[in-house]
């Protein structure tokens, strides 16, 4: 299966993870959904009229709780400041299992609103909560703070809060069947998502047990479809781990028809499409793609109606119906191409949302060493007042807490150093997955231009291909550099000119090429800008300069002025005939030069030199 099948088995998971930190009334209270089925306005109203009763403190308590689900299903601003107040109300009865199950709702509510920098904080104060009280709800904080912390990427982190609930939760006696089998799929979900496959199937039929003890059907159907999930991606796939897959993804899907978990049955139609054609059977996989394509319609799931259109692609073109799949194909893209500006703001909200998460821990960190400063001073206060007799003792014990402060504060330093270097990485990564998107591009441009019969057409897409690989190059440059705001200039110049010598020369011509590169430093845009104007004037004299000529010479200087610099590429070819004036030609590439330039602040100046050729200087001073 492909890369992205991983993901998508995440997306399966994770809408029901919350199989373990969904059961309200895990503690004993009654659920709001005993009083009120949250949503509509009529319900919030009346609750909204009772709330301004004067009621028992226990009743209030769960008028508020119902009150905070019901505005939470409206998307309500105010829901989570119902949800506080209930908490408040709970403290100021010293009711610290009710605080517990208050703030647990607040995080199931702020989860599954995508909310997690909320979904965190609460999650943290929750289980200071149960430990300092020591009431059995750690494990369930903890595991909270695994899923937001795998939502937003931090799988690592997620791991670790995984298995600490897993430990707490062993430690607690009358967990139900169907919470412990809950938190097994959550660590089946994690190692899923870091691709150890061997630690998902362990996980995995840990859970089976579980569920079926506690009759969970959706539970029941995580857990073959992550065991089917796991066969169909080991490598290397063999008639026996195919079988094995198509089995278990079959059950699961069973159980979803049978209950009827829709969103649950497309997932599960959809994996068994790709399963199903790497085993051959393309009839059966065309039938199980389109099962996933009219559910997807149905439940308005574009991303999967776009997965369903390619896999019945596949199926057609197993087929023999090539059209019928060519015409499917460019549907999913055209799909995908449309949820392409909403894949990447919901990617940087989420980059977004794990810095706010971490800055969060940070802050609590860092609020707790203050906390256990302040201490240690008050103490040390005391201590001093105790009389002449114990000053060498209080010194030397004071000599020793601060040099364990000031190791802390180093390990402090530490952690915030590495955060800057994370952040360092992920834009490194960040253009490391654009320079490869647009060598993919290029590539495309390529075996595009390789198909078509019109010279003219694949002139054209040879000359937008080396435009495009002169933009990855910058991005390559970047991923590779320390400096992420600046691009040397002579550097990245020099290995532009030897892609491009590299590029057009050809077995007919010896084309002499040397130059003379300051370094000076850019800006990534406008390194890239530029290596876009040298890209469009070496091309035009690769193409017109020496055309007829078996050898030439081609001159590339670049210079810094006081507050900006000098491009100079001079040829000795043909020249300019008599009256032409390429500075205002109206070919693609001219005009190119000129749009640039323009946005470069710079000048352009076409001249003739002598005896023959053309000399283009690009000015900014």
């Amino acid at each position: 299966m492909r890369r992205g099948d991983v993901a998508g088995g995440k997306r399966l998971t994770v809408l029901a993870l919350l199989l373990a930190s969904t059961v309200a009334g895990a503690t004993g209270l009654p659920t709001e959904n005993s009083l009120t089925s949250p949503g509509d306005s009529a319900t919030v109203d009346s609750l909204r009229e009772v709330a301004r009763r004067r009621l028992p403190d226990s009743v209030r308590f769960r008028t508020l709780r119902a009150l905070s689900d019901a505005l939470f299903a409206q998307d309500e601003p105010e829901a989570r400041r119902v949800g506080e107040q209930a908490v408040q109300l709970a403290r100021h009865r010293r009711d610290w299992p009710g605080v517990a199950d208050a703030l647990y709702q607040l995080v199931v509510n702020c989860e599954r609103a995508a909310d997690y920098v909320a979904a965190m904080q609460y999650s943290q104060e929750g289980a200071g909560v149960a430990r300092v009280h020591q009431l059995p709800d750690e494990w369930r904080f903890t595991q909270c703070m695994g899923l937001v912390a795998v939502d937003t990427k931090d799988v690592k982190a997620g791991l670790k809060y995984m298995r600490q609930a897993y430990q707490q939760q062993g430690a607690v006696g009358n967990v139900p069947p169907r919470e412990r089998g809950g938190l097994l799929l959550n660590l089946a979900n994690t190692f899923l998502v870091m691709q150890r496959y061997d630690s998902v199937l362990h996980y995995a039929t840990r859970a089976l047990p579980y569920m079926q003890r506690a009759r969970d059907a959706r539970g029941l159907g995580y857990v073959y479809q992550f065991r089917g999930e796991v066969y169909a991606m080991i490598q290397p796939q063999t008639r026996a781990t195919l079988d094995s897959a198509a089995t278990n993804m079959n059950r699961a899907l069973r159980i979803m028809q049978r209950h009827g978990f829709r969103p649950q049955i497309a997932s599960s139609a959809l994996a068994l499409a790709r399963v199903y054609r790497l085993q051959g059977l393309p009839a059966v996989s065309q039938r199980m793609a389109e099962m996933d394509l009219t559910l997807a319609r149905e439940l308005k799931m574009p991303d999967y109606e776009a997965d369903a259109l390619a896999s019945l692609a596949w199926a057609h073109a197993d087929q023999g119906r090539m059209r019928r799949s060519f015409d499917l194909d460019n549907r999913a893209q055209d799909l995908r191409d449309s949820l392409f500006n909403g894949d990447k703001a919901q990617a940087l909200a989420q980059l977004q949302v794990r810095y706010d998460v971490k800055l969060l821990t940070e802050q609590k960190r860092t609020a707790e060493f203050e906390q256990r400063s302040q201490r240690a001073q008050l103490h040390s206060l005391w201590l001093l007042l105790g009389g002449l007799t114990t000053t060498i003792g209080v010194g030397s014990w004071l000599y020793w807490r601060l040099r364990r402060q000031k190791a802390l504060l180093a390990v402090a330093n530490q952690a915030n150093c590495r955060s800057v270097a994370e952040k360092e990485v992920l834009l490194q990564e960040i253009h490391h997955r654009v320079k490869n998107n647009l060598q993919l591009v290029s590539g495309l441009l390529g075996w595009q231009a390789s198909t078509l019969p019109e010279p003219t057409l694949v002139a054209a897409l040879d000359a937008s291909r080396v435009r495009i690989q002169s933009m990855a190059l910058v991005h390559e440059f970047l991923y590779q550099a320390d400096n992420l705001a600046e691009v040397r200039m002579d550097q990245y110049l020099r290995e532009l000119l030897d892609s491009l010598k590299t590029a057009l020369t050809t077995p007919e011509q010896t084309i002499q090429l040397s130059t003379d590169l300051a370094p000076v430093i850019m800006s990534p845009k406008e390194a890239s800008t530029l290596g876009l104007v040298v890209n469009e004037i070496v091309n035009n004299a690769y193409k017109h300069a020496f055309q007829g000529l078996a050898q030439g010479h081609l001159h590339v200087s670049f210079a810094s002025r006081p507050t900006g610099f000098q491009l100079v590429i001079a040829d000795d070819g043909a020249g300019m005939p008599a009256g032409d004036a390429p500075a205002k030609a109206h070919s693609l590439g001219m005009q190119l030069v000129r749009t640039l330039t323009k946005q470069l602040k710079a000048k352009l100046s076409v001249t003739r030199s002598f005896p023959t050729g053309t000399q283009i200087e690009v000015t900014r001073e």
